[in-house]
């Protein structure tokens, strides 16, 4: 990046680039800092604050204040050390072991046969911070799962930037089928993100999401914890599937 802010490979030319306050109010964003935080490191008053950062935003093209961290991160106008989420690069898929990638891989298969879906994939947060890749994956019959996903990029993206669950009819690669994608949280952080392919012909209920939303983040805190997730992440499932029973419509 050039010492003026602007791209050194002339990309993203067309947009203006960040000055020197929104880059730092960037990156103590990235850091995890609040606007009041900020505020006061920064001798500014908070709507000054928000103002920078609604003036970044615009220049990024970004939506929510997590996507403009994450663009300005991806576009160099942020440094990546800047960011202090190292709960969300704990578990990264090149060091999945074979016992817990096959131990989600199982998982998987219990929410597919549940939820009666077309197929689904698991996916766990790159060491990086800025994108998620998957990890796990059943029978799609047309739906499509890319591999790998940046922060915001389609309803998989989304879910993780947004830590919120997206749903997408569009893009899946099947017309029959709903993309159902619920970011998983361990500790505060971003572990990564459960998609489920849902048939058009079964639509998913607003308890059976609430659920599979508080099943995600318990599959979370499994793997934030670290060590055999196995006997952990099968308990999660059994209690899972009698809850999701004990609220489905008869």
């Amino acid at each position: 990046m050039a010492a003026n802010g602007s791209r050194a490979d002339g990309a993203d030319d067309k947009r203006p680039a960040l000055t020197e306050r929104e880059r730092q109010v960037l990156s103590m964003l990235a850091k995890g800092q609040s606007g009041a935080q900020i505020a006061a490191e920064l001798v500014l008053s908070p709507e000054t604050v928000r103002t920078h950062v609604r003036n970044a935003m615009s220049k990024l093209g970004a939506a929510t204040r997590s996507h403009a961290v994450a663009l300005a991160l991806q576009r160099g106008e942020i440094e990546t050390d800047t960011v202090a989420a190292p709960a969300e690069r704990h578990l990264p898929p090149s060091n999945l072991s074979a016992k817990t990638s096959a131990a989600l891989q199982r998982m998987l298969g219990g929410l597919v046969t549940l939820y009666d879906v077309d197929g689904g994939g698991v996916y766990l947060s790159e060491e990086d911070g800025l994108s998620v890749r998957r990890v796990a994956v059943r029978e799609t019959h047309g739906l499509e799962l890319p591999e790998h996903v940046a922060l915001g990029d389609g309803s998989l993206g989304r879910a993780a930037l947004e830590r919120r669950p997206q749903f997408c009819q569009e893009g899946v690669g099947s017309s029959h089928s709903t993309l159902i994608a619920v970011p998983m949280m361990g500790g505060g952080r971003l572990l990564g993100v459960i998609a489920l392919g849902a048939r058009v012909s079964r639509p998913i209920g607003r308890n059976e999401l609430l659920l599979l939303q508080a099943f995600s983040n318990r599959v979370g805190e499994v793997l934030a914890s670290g060590g055999d997730v196995s006997g952990p992440l099968a308990g999660a499932m059994e209690h899972f599937r009698a809850s999701w029973s004990a609220g489905r419509p008869r």
